[in-house]
């Protein structure tokens, strides 16, 4: 019993498992120890000699009993010191172990849900795993630009082929950078649509999470790694570090979210002579005026503000900027192919490097005064070019004479703006090229029909013809009704004028001068008069001036354009569509829904929360024209008829001070608030 109570105290002392082994009775008197940590932790409670040690493993007391009670009641308070610790070592393992089944829980849940996220797109021969909590960029609706993006490759390698052929130069295979991949969906299209005739991609991208879409979906693809090579790092530096003669590359794709104004300058060297350069902008809104100020520090032009041009403005602008870069390194550009199409604009220009080319740059660049009152206009060349035998002189223009203060037609003012790319957006060689070949396969891409219809209206388009007017413009402006679109090119036509479409919307694009068409619609207002024009309006004084021009309306043949029966115009890819979010690298916290993740869901939910934000639930708020005795809806009114308390007039009064009509005089207000 003794040895017994013994044992506990040192088990709690000591913390041995089981000191019984060591502590044993040996007679009522002594016990027998052979534990040397239990002798030295007794000989510690030893100082009123209640213990004797006979030897170093006998302890021998008279009164043993006495003194092991006297042990427990002086160690009770270390004893339950200890009790704590000893929990709270156990607590601690156990809330550990809690914490790495909590987290091997976390980590089963997250795979789950990135296997729930992922979303399988197929798109024409490639098939990617796209993540749809928007980590990496990816628009369903671009799949018309991917589209065209080939054929404009497939084509410029048969072009390089004859090249090197008449050079006798052996061909080499060529090599793409794709400055920002993102899901590795265009780069692995290139990989297995372009053919044998390409050496590899370079697929490179700013995220990391982009990079390991593109390993993931170049092995989902079966696609060879020596055909893709995928890339991290920033596509400014990627480009400059390949800008040398033995490192540039071929092709060079620039397709950024926004303005690619900040990849210009490296893309124009990263790209080699003769080789083709691909850049998109979606930034619209600002080429197309609505931002001058952000145009000019980005692109370094000014757009006109709220014209019907704006689009083809946009395309200019853009074309100017890249050539501007070029121009710096002694480089010039020719484009093949220029569009607008559904939010972005997309341009495709071979780059070569000639001193003398970038010098006549000076004349392929203008500016233009547009009357604010008529929309009419004029182009104003930055700079003139004459050859005369070998020598080339540089001038800069005169100031067209019929550019005055006022406009001769209307008497309003110009704007000015520019400058802009005067020349030609198009090779419209090369775009019959591309119809050829969508004619021999026409089931080579999921948009071939779209894209057949666009390179028509390309090719139909005046080639040297700047700008295009929308068919009610002209009536806009004098309160006209608008009349039949063949009919106004039929006129323009039987005046012995060029008139085409362009292939950004339905429109007239024509060489005739702005006489000739305000002619067109002063002889039609004869037989259609206007209605209540004010006496300085631009109507007025348009109207107010007899035709010097004779107009034929008769139809022509020609009106319709030269392929009337190929369909140009398409409505728009989907609803609610447009550039997407930005990708947010996985940093962001919260996780769209798969209905979301569909282009366009998103804006069409955030339309759908903000519409009527401001509006007040006509439950709850009092009508602002009753308090005043001027509403006259009576019963149809949605806001509440009743007089309000004094705590509901003032806050009504405190909301609506904007809305609230002012009274006229001090005492209506007193008396108003006294009927209350």
């Amino acid at each position: 019993m003794i040895a017994n109570r013994l044992n506990r105290i040192v088990k709690n002392s000591l913390l041995i498992k089981n000191p019984k082994k060591f502590i044993q009775n040996n007679n009522s008197n002594s016990i027998f120890i052979n534990s040397t940590s239990s002798i030295n932790y007794l000989k510690s409670y030893n100082n009123n000699n209640f213990l004797s040690f006979s030897s170093s493993s006998i302890l021998e007391s008279k009164n043993i009993g006495k003194i092991i009670k006297e042990m427990e009641d002086v160690k009770m308070n270390e004893v339950k010191a200890v009790e704590p610790t000893l929990e709270a070592t156990t607590t601690t393992n156990k809330i550990s172990e809690q914490q790495q089944e909590k987290e091997k829980e976390n980590n089963e849940t997250k795979e789950q849900l990135e296997k729930s996220n992922i979303v399988t797109v197929i798109e024409n021969s490639a098939t990617i795993l796209y993540n749809n909590q928007n980590e990496v960029f990816y628009n369903p609706v671009q799949e018309f630009n991917r589209d065209m993006s080939i054929l404009m490759i497939k084509l410029f390698i048969e072009e390089r082929k004859k090249e090197c052929l008449e050079r006798g130069k052996p061909f080499k295979k060529i090599r793409v950078l794709e400055a920002l991949a993102a899901t590795g969906l265009r780069s692995i299209r290139y990989a297995k649509e372009i053919g044998e005739d390409l050496d590899y991609i370079l697929a490179n991208d700013i995220l990391q999470t982009a990079v390991d879409s593109i390993v993931k979906n170049r092995e989902y693809n079966n696609v060879p790694e020596e055909r893709i090579k995928p890339n991290l790092g920033d596509a400014t530096m990627v480009m400059m570090e390949n800008r040398t003669h033995s490192k540039q590359y071929d092709v060079v794709d620039v397709d950024p979210y926004g303005a690619p104004t900040q990849f210009l300058d490296s893309a124009v060297q990263a790209v080699a002579d003769g080789g083709l350069l691909c850049v998109t902008a979606t930034d619209t809104a600002v080429l197309c005026g609505s931002y001058p100020e952000a145009c000019f520090h980005k692109y370094q032009s000014v757009p006109v503000h709220r014209a019907g041009f704006c689009h083809e403005m946009g395309l200019r602008i853009l074309l100017h900027s890249i050539e501007q870069h070029a121009n710096r390194y002694k480089r010039h550009i020719v484009p093949l192919l220029s569009l607008s199409v559904d939010f972005y604009v997309r341009v495709f220009v071979r780059v070569y490097s000639s001193p003398l080319e970038a010098k006549k740059a000076l004349s392929k660049m203008a500016n233009i005064f547009s009357c604010i009152g008529c929309g009419s206009f004029h182009i104003q060349p930055t700079g003139v070019v004459k050859e005369e035998g070998n020598s080339i002189k540089y001038k800069v223009p005169l100031l067209n004479k019929e550019v005055g203060s006022h406009c001769q037609h209307c008497t309003k003012q110009y704007q000015f703006a520019g400058p802009f790319w005067a020349k030609r957006i198009h090779n419209v060689d090369f775009c019959k090229q591309a119809i050829s070949f969508l004619e021999k396969n026409p089931t080579t891409f999921n948009t071939s029909r779209r894209m057949y219809g666009v390179l028509t209206s390309v090719i139909d388009e005046l080639p040297d013809q700047m700008f295009y007017f929308k068919s009610d413009h002209f009536t806009h402006t004098l309160h006209l009704s608008t009349p039949p679109t063949a009919m106004i090119k039929s006129a323009i036509l039987n005046g012995g004028y060029k008139v085409s479409s362009s292939h950004v919307l339905p429109s007239i694009k024509t060489d005739a001068p702005f006489q000739f068409l305000w002619d067109i619609f002063r002889t039609y207002a004869k037989d259609h008069p206007p209605k209540n024009l004010g006496p300085d309006s631009p109507a007025n004084h348009i109207l107010s001036q007899e035709p010097k021009n004779k107009i034929d309306f008769t139809k022509n043949p020609l009106a319709k354009g030269e392929h009337p029966d190929v369909p140009k115009y398409f409505p728009n890819p989907k609803e609610n569509w447009g550039p997407g979010s930005r990708a947010t690298g996985g940093k962001s916290t919260k996780k769209r829904s798969s209905d979301e993740a569909n282009v366009g869901t998103a804006g069409e939910n955030k339309k759908s929360r903000n519409q009527n934000k401001k509006k007040k639930n006509p439950t709850t708020t009092t009508c602002i024209y009753f308090i005043h005795n001027k509403c006259f809806k009576g019963d149809k009114c949605e806001y509440i008829h009743s007089k309000p308390t004094d705590s509901d007039q003032t806050t009504s009064t405190t909301t609506d001070s904007i809305e609230t009509p002012t009274p006229t005089t001090t005492t209506t207000t007193t008396t108003t608030t006294a009927d209350k």
